[in-house]
């Protein structure tokens, strides 16, 4: 933010002594000065063109006559009027308007009320040392756009500004908020200062023109490519690769001629080394070589095959199915029998059927879901008819349950399945082996031929195969395929093709020398050629190699370390003393002005940055959590000093971890910050809203103009504003709740759950009226002093007559808010009319009291 108080000094000395004798140093400190603001891209594409000027790129432009600018900083006032019409902030509740006193406005209300919801408006439209400024909408509800209505005078004329959630205002920006997170921020190490000091804008203002004058000289250096994109086309280590590779600005002309010559001389020399390379037949070689590894690839494949047919398909596995037919066969003559010999001694017809077995199945089945395992008995009748059983039909029945309950069948199906899993991998047996690569030559139509020896293993593999799935293996065939002798066929083939492969290997690598010799002169003459046409090119690139050499020695003229430098040197003069003074009163003001804190300042690309320590310790290590806000209010404070724009100040819950002996001494300090600029606190504290209550009625302070609000939470909302004109901690605020409580009957809770809230109340109400109204406010808790004056009025009769009612009272409040829990066995909710007898007891008491 532009800003600062007045310097003894000119800050333009400074930046003068900086611009030393550079001409476009000068007119950049003179843009800056006069327009106290980023420059147009005109003025400082005139400035870079004088830079090029300078170091001889750029020939015959106009001198420059330039004076020492003047400087005399703007003040401003900001004051805030009113902040209304908010949506989409936190659980801020609508139509609620906070109206700003010209000095001092206070927000008070417990945790949870609103108040940091309103801080954070006007924390996203100002500035802190926490620069987070995420505003979630209400999470519980559908999001809402945020919006908020900012009424405020910039100098004396009145403004209206409607934040959306994103935009900003510049004159809001000048506000500045202290917050809980700005205490770790403000002391954690070397830190920047929020407020640049009057004038000192112009070291930031400069350092951001050296930056973006430092992005037109990268762009200036951009139009000078160096790059050779056709490197790559060049082969290897030649002198041509090699010189390329080295271009720079000392790159030979005549160096660059004599390795890019090619007449026809070269040209014929390049045919006669091609040829003589073409001559060692190479590439046919590594073609033979390429064909055998793939020949010798084909036999390995084909060998695996036949080992793995072999495992599947052999003389065991043949005898085995052999076995396997014979079991099934006798396991189903025996089933057959049995079922034959009763049907036919019975006179049953079509007993061969598969319907017959299917009914004889399905009878089984029924039986046994009938749970009668000795089916059938004497007593049993017919599971169809239900008609009494003959003997021959119960011993039918018995005979045909034996046979269906026999193992005889389950074995039977074990042998078929067995059998099936062998007749299935014997089906997967490849017979169609064949060869893709000549390894036993190749016909006369180019082919490869198919060795009998395969044929033949295909031919009586498939035989046998179909033997087996057809089922027609008999007890006197036997398994007559020889695996080995086939293998043994391939594998001597194999070993041939292995034996020419090692020895065109051996040959290829004793033709290598020659070929790299040859290579080697090919290559440079093909470079040779190949440069011959590129040499306009790389003339132009040495020539920018040339203009980048004369940049790059002037690379540091926009670095911001000398503009750092001498901002460190005004800062020395103009700053660390006053910072220091002023520090000390306000460490003084918040009465900790017994602490040796060192400061020190330092530089950060034209921002001031400052350091604070004791005994060579950060501050956060040693001092406790009051300690650490003190200082840190100070130091904000003391800031704020430095810039001369009067905005308004906000602080949020700026109290705690202090005691209440530094919170009256703020409050004291910001009533005096009030009287030079506009103060908004937001706080949940009773002792500052009561310190600032009392001070603002005591005479040095009371043609002051306040505002005192409450920040309330009614059900689902907070932010609920209301005017707060008295001290704290006051039994009618507790009545009043309690009124509302009993008659308003609030939506969305039960009764118990409203009548232990009023008890709550009335609970602290009893509290309350026993300090205030009954001992006459003789010692109270926010207050500092015993008044004896108020303990000779204390109604000693009421007190003995009604202090055991009030004690039965409270105890009730007690057994009834949420904060206590009673034995299950006495667990009893309130109701809402025993908060009103109570309510209307206690209101009575208290009337003698008010009386008296």
């Amino acid at each position: 933010m532009t800003s600062a108080t007045k310097n003894k000094k000119e800050i333009v000395d400074f930046l003068w002594d900086w611009a030393d004798n550079s001409d476009w140093a000068k007119l950049l400190v003179h843009k800056v000065v006069s327009t106290e603001s980023s420059l147009l891209k005109s003025d400082r594409e005139k400035i870079f063109k004088y830079f090029l000027h300078k170091i001889g790129l750029i020939k015959e432009l106009p001198p420059l006559t330039i004076t020492k600018p003047s400087y005399s900083p703007a003040s401003k006032k900001i004051e805030l009027s009113a902040l209304s019409e908010v949506t989409g902030v936190n659980k801020l509740a609508k139509a609620q308007t906070i109206t700003f006193a010209p000095n001092l406005t206070v927000i008070y209300g417990e945790n949870g009320t609103g108040k940091t919801g309103y801080g954070r408006i006007l924390k996203a439209l100002g500035f802190s040392y926490d620069q987070n400024n995420t505003i979630l909408s209400n999470v519980f509800k559908v999001k809402e756009p945020q919006s908020a209505k900012i009424v405020f005078e910039a100098n004396g004329s009145p403004e209206t500004f409607v934040w959306t959630g994103k935009n900003r205002n510049d004159d809001l920006a000048s506000i500045s908020v202290f917050n809980n997170n700005c205490v770790q921020i403000s002391l954690d190490g070397s830190r920047q200062l929020i407020v640049s000091p009057i004038g000192f804008h112009l070291f930031d203002l400069v350092s951001s023109e050296l930056s973006a004058l430092d992005a037109l000289f990268q762009d200036k250096k951009n139009e000078y490519p160096v790059q050779v994109s056709w490197l790559e086309n060049l082969n290897l280590n030649t002198p041509q690769q090699v010189f390329i590779s080295n271009l720079s600005k000392d790159s030979d002309d005549q160096k660059l001629s004599e390795l890019s010559t090619f007449g026809k001389e070269q040209a014929k020399e390049l045919q006669a080394k091609e040829l003589d390379l073409s001559n060692l037949n190479k590439t046919l070689l590594q073609n033979e070589i390429r064909a055998l590894n793939y020949q010798c690839s084909e036999l390995n494949t084909i060998t695996e095959k036949v080992e793995q047919a072999k495992k599947v398909l052999n003389a065991d596995v043949w005898n085995q199915l052999k076995q396997i037919n014979q079991s099934i066969a006798e396991l189903e003559k025996n089933t057959q029998k049995g079922i034959s010999e009763i049907a036919l001694s019975k006179g049953i017809e079509f007993y061969e059927t598969n319907e017959f077995k299917t009914f004889l199945s399905s009878a089984e089945a029924y039986i046994k879901k009938m749970a009668k395992p000795n089916y059938p008995q004497n007593d049993d009748v017919c599971i169809y008819c239900r008609q009494p059983l003959e003997v021959d039909a119960k011993e039918l029945l018995e005979n045909y349950r034996r046979l269906l309950n026999d193992k005889t069948e389950e074995n039977l199906t074990n042998l078929i399945k067995s059998k099936d899993d062998l007749i299935n991998s014997v089906n997967d047996i490849d017979t169609s082996l064949k060869l893709s690569h000549p390894s036993f030559g190749s016909d006369d139509k180019d082919n490869p031929i198919q060795p009998e020896e395969l044929t033949a293993y295909n031919r009586e593999l498939e035989i046998l195969k179909k033997k087996i799935i057809n089922d027609e293996i008999s007890d006197d065939l036997v398994f007559n395929l020889k695996y080995d002798d086939f293998k043994t066929f391939i594998s001597n083939k194999a070993i041939q093709l292995q034996d020419s492969l090692t020895e065109k290997n051996e040959l290829l690598t004793n033709i290598e020398t020659k070929e790299k010799e040859l290579k080697k002169v090919i290559a440079e003459l093909q470079d040779r050629k190949y440069l011959s046409e590129k040499i306009d090119e790389i003339r132009d690139i040495i020539v920018n190699y040339k203009i980048l050499a004369i940049l790059n020695k002037h690379s540091n003229s926009f670095s911001t370390s000398s503009i750092s430098r001498k901002t460190s040197q005004a800062r020395e003069e103009l700053i660390s003393q006053d910072f220091n003074n002023i520090f000390q009163k306000e460490l003084m003001a918040l009465r900790k002005s017994e602490m040796p804190i060192e400061l020190s300042f330092g530089t950060d690309k034209g921002k001031t940055k400052i350091n604070h320590k004791i005994s060579n310790h950060q501050l956060l290590e040693i001092l406790s959590e009051g300690e650490q806000k003190s200082i840190a209010l100070a130091e904000f404070l003391t800031e704020l000093q430095l810039d001369n724009i009067n905005a308004p100040v906000i602080f949020d819950d700026p109290v705690n971890s202090l005691d209440h002996k530094i919170i009256d001494s703020f409050a004291k300090r910001v009533i005096h910050l009030s009287k030079q600029r506009q103060v908004v606190i937001f706080t949940h504290s009773v002792l500052l809203f009561n310190s600032l209550l009392y001070s603002s009625n005591q005479p040095s302070f009371k043609h002051l103009k306040y505002k005192f609000y409450n920040s309330q939470k009614e059900y689902d909302f907070v932010g609920v504003i209301t005017e707060a004109e008295e001290e704290k901690n006051k039994v009618k605020q507790n009545i009043s709740k309690i009124n509302t409580l009993i008659n308003s009957k609030p939506k969305g809770r039960s009764e118990a759950e409203v009548v232990k809230e009023g008890f709550g109340e009335l609970r602290s109400a009893i509290e309350l009226c026993i300090e205030h109204e009954i001992f006459n406010g003789t010692i109270q808790r926010y207050q500092k002093h015993v008044s004896l004056g108020k303990f000779i009025q204390v109604n000693a009769e009421g007190l003995s007559k009604h202090k055991e009612t009030l004690n039965d009272i409270y105890e009730r409040c007690c057994g009834f808010i949420n904060a206590h829990s009673n034995p299950e066995l006495i667990h009893n909710d309130p109701t809402i009319d025993d908060l009103r007898a109570d309510f209307e007891e206690f209101k009575k008491i208290r009337s003698e009291f008010i009386k008296s």
